[in-house]
């Protein structure tokens, strides 16, 4: 990438990312709480295993690995049921010593649908993606994502499979992800993920993409 199109590629990141931090702070003044977005939401506590270290980005989340995991199952625009809404798991874990965060939003799974928003009825009804690439230690773009596992009960809790895939790719799967639901299981207020602060594992975020989500990160966090 040459320097002309790298500074065209960081205007272009600071601008949609001033976009989106404004559209964040007019949800909260419309809708003032702690959470502009996915401000509803059930928080489960399992286990995150990533097993196959021939998935794109397995060994630098740590195959083979097996942690404790953290889920929240939300709604991004809080929207009540029956409506439909964008779905959202984020998934926190603590290894060597420092947090790590994953976000995933209701997607599709196609060469194009991996990268768009999908709405949905219920919270774990279909596919659910990174929407924006992480890079390896090579410097190799990939994605994320997670699909439901084929029985796994539908009782609230969450159990799904981990694929992980270059943009474009295949999918490749990746381990798995299993919190289930427990009686009293509720929400957390004090609870805040940030996949750019807390990138996952040894994955890196591009400059151009932290650039783009940092703005609105920062005004619902101050929300």
């Amino acid at each position: 990438m040459t320097v002309s199109t790298t500074a065209r590629t960081t205007r272009v990141a600071d601008a949609a990312g001033a976009v989106l931090r404004a559209l964040v702070g007019a949800v909260d003044r419309l809708r003032p709480s702690p959470r502009p977005l996915h401000p509803r939401g059930v928080v489960r506590h399992g286990t995150l295993l990533v097993d196959d270290d021939g998935a794109p980005g397995a060994l630098e989340l740590g195959a083979p690995l097996v942690v404790p995991a953290v889920a929240r199952v939300s709604r991004a625009a809080g929207l009540p049921a029956p409506l439909p809404d964008v779905f959202g798991v984020a998934v926190r874990w603590e290894a060597d010593g420092r947090t790590h965060d994953l976000l995933l939003s209701g997607t599709g799974l196609g060469r194009l649908t991996r990268f768009v928003l999908v709405p949905r009825r219920r919270p774990l009804g279909g596919p659910h993606g990174t929407l924006m690439p992480f890079l390896d230690s090579e410097g190799r773009a990939l994605v994320v994502a997670a699909v439901p596992t084929p029985g796994a009960p539908r009782d609230g809790g969450v159990d799904l499979v981990l694929l992980s895939a270059r943009p474009g790719g295949r999918w490749h799967r990746l381990g798995r992800l299993v919190c289930p639901a427990r009686p009293g299981d509720g929400d957390d207020p004090h609870l805040r993920f940030d996949p750019v602060r807390h990138v996952p594992g040894a994955l890196r975020v591009p400059g151009w993409a932290a650039r783009l989500r940092l703005p609105s990160y920062r005004r619902a966090r101050a929300g």
